[in-house]
């Protein structure tokens, strides 16, 4: 088969050209620029983050000022307890994502599957903290609001009658025995949520101080007995709050009618949805900031690591 003039052109070609020289790595003055473009990455998803929770905070605020400042009427029977009963359990929901992501760090500490360094991580493992004590503070807030068991008479009398004093059943006795159910219900709740949490540090401490054992270099020691101790208090805390739990409360509030009720359960129902949303975009900008993190360490180890040897 006679080939094309072309076919030996290209041939001729590719035996005199150069090989294509290997690809070097990026520069100094390189990497540089990219550290500096993933620190302002880094700087910009902090910002984000810390709009988000301050907008949440807010949110939360507001929504557990309302309802601890009223309580429910004979009209309302028990409207503003179970709102306050479907808050509660999600502000629990809440806690149990923290507390998830707080082990995480812990264990990081010693086998670390991130490039954050032991600052990060701490700071991680105190913000974790301080969000699972304010959840926690929350849901006391609204039992504490709850109201306390009155003994009230059963029937009243109502006047005489033909054959002596006729009777009736006391509303507020019926109201009260309507929200003792709830109260105990409630408190049942809250204090089974303490015991999982207090059940799960003290795994967590058991597990730390196992890991310590094995630990001999002082800095590290001196990591793992900061989260020890950490861990030891969280422990201390949360069997306070089970005994302010088991104590009763009898703050005053003001009753709600029925329609003033049920509004306001619409616009909770909003606000929890919406709440949920910026939670969501929350837990997700802080996977994007770990991510982050991670990406600049390991570019500024690779800068290091070429100005020792360029």
């Amino acid at each position: 088969m006679k080939r094309h003039p072309l076919c030996y052109l290209l041939v001729s070609l590719c035996l005199i050209s150069p090989a294509p020289a290997q690809n070097a790595g990026p520069t100094a003055a390189q990497l540089e620029s990219l550290v500096a473009i993933r620190r302002q990455r880094v700087d910009l998803v902090r910002e984000e983050m810390r709009q988000t929770d301050a907008h949440i905070e807010s949110r939360l605020d507001t929504l557990i000022r309302t309802l601890t400042s009223i309580t429910d009427s004979k009209d309302s029977r028990t409207k503003v307890a179970r709102m306050k009963e479907d808050t509660m359990k999600g502000l629990f929901k809440t806690i149990g994502y923290y507390d998830q992501k707080r082990a995480v760090f812990v264990q990081d500490l010693r086998n670390p599957q991130t490039q954050l360094d032991t600052a990060e991580k701490e700071k991680a493992i105190a913000y974790f903290d301080a969000q699972i004590q304010k959840r926690i503070e929350q849901i006391l807030a609204l039992k504490k609001s709850m109201p306390a068991h009155q003994d009230y008479e059963q029937y009243v009398a109502t006047g005489g009658g033909w054959y002596g004093t006729d009777y009736r059943r006391n509303p507020n006795y019926e109201q009260n025995q309507r929200m003792a159910t709830h109260v105990d219900s409630q408190r049942d709740a809250i204090v089974k949520q303490l015991d999982a949490s207090i059940a799960r540090l003290d795994r967590m401490g058991r597990d730390l101080r196992s890991r310590r054992g094995a630990i001999s270099d002082p800095a590290q020691g001196r990591e793992w007995d900061a989260a020890i101790a950490r861990n030891d208090t969280l422990i201390a805390e949360r069997r306070q709050q089970k005994l302010e739990v088991l104590q009763s409360s009898n703050v005053a509030q003001r009753g709600v009618a029925l329609k003033e009720a049920v509004d306001l359960d619409k616009t909770i129902k909003m606000e929890t949805a919406a709440l949920r949303r910026d939670m969501t975009t929350l837990f997700q900008r802080y996977t994007t900031l770990v991510q982050e993190l991670t990406a600049l360490h390991a570019t500024e180890k690779s800068l290091a690591a070429l100005q020792r040897h360029p």
